[in-house]
């Protein structure tokens, strides 16, 4: 005879932030995927939208894993600079 029982899980709901990052050194159409793969293998990044006309990096991070300042110094060491823009 089995019994019915019910478990429910706590698990922790992961608050995201953005946050968007002026990147310098893009001069061709192939420049943004550079920028957005190094972004990309920052643990804790989410998502990461570049734009190539307005030089702007909009990413979704989980805070509690990264920092904008983090996530900055990923194409910067690939050749694009990026600033923290301020809101």
């Amino acid at each position: 005879m089995l019994l019915g029982v019910s478990v429910m899980l706590d698990f922790p709901q992961v608050a995201f932030e953005t946050a968007e990052l002026a990147i310098e050194n893009m001069t061709c159409a192939s420049c943004p995927i550079t920028v957005r793969k190094a972004i990309e293998r920052v643990p804790g990044v989410r998502s990461v939208d570049v734009d190539f006309e307005t030089k702007i990096a909009t990413v979704e991070y989980d805070p509690a894993l990264t920092s904008p300042s983090d996530i900055a110094a990923a194409p910067t060491g690939n050749g694009y600079p990026a600033t923290i823009v301020e809101s």
